[in-house]
């Protein structure tokens, strides 16, 4: 499952796969569009959640965080 979200003039691309053992992990990634192109990093979350909507909903959450908490890309 994947959802994008536009956040704070970024956007944040959450995904969920389900493990072979039960439940489901997650990671996100934030885009910065810029005239320069598009960057991209991507994050895991960690632990295991019960489904893939609460997975998502993880990720979505600690990406708002990691934008919220000042975060930056690399210069190129």
């Amino acid at each position: 499952m994947k959802v994008r979200q536009a956040y704070e003039g970024r956007v944040i691309e959450a995904r969920s796969s389900e493990l072979k053992d039960g439940g489901w992990d997650s990671e996100f990634s934030i885009e910065e569009h810029d005239a320069a192109g598009v960057t991209e990093r991507a994050f895991y979350v960690p632990g295991v959640f019960p489904s893939a909507e609460a997975a998502i909903e993880a990720a979505v959450t600690a990406g708002q965080q990691k934008i919220d908490s000042g975060f930056e890309y690399p210069i190129r």
